[in-house]
């Protein structure tokens, strides 16, 4: 896994780690967010590997010990 932060527009910014899988990214952190600002339409920019992309969350999900699990697409897919 691979350290990065999410900055959600509007929203403050969260670290974590990520696994990617074609265009598609799985965010891990320890950190939740508030779920009602953070669900429905939402974009944001993901800091990885020091190179900044745009991204759309897909889905949410608080975790009961604690953090969040997000699913980001990127904004404009890889070339790969």
């Amino acid at each position: 896994m691979t350290e990065a932060t999410l900055s959600p527009d509007g929203l403050e910014p969260i670290s974590g780690t990520v696994e990617i899988g074609g265009d598609y990214i799985r965010f891990s952190a320890d950190a939740a967010l508030d779920e009602r600002q953070i669900n429905g339409p939402h974009e944001g920019q993901l800091t990885l590997d020091g190179a900044d992309e745009r991204v759309a969350v897909e889905s949410y999900h608080a975790l009961e010990g604690g953090g969040c699990e997000i699913t980001l697409r990127r904004i404009t897919p890889s070339a790969s």
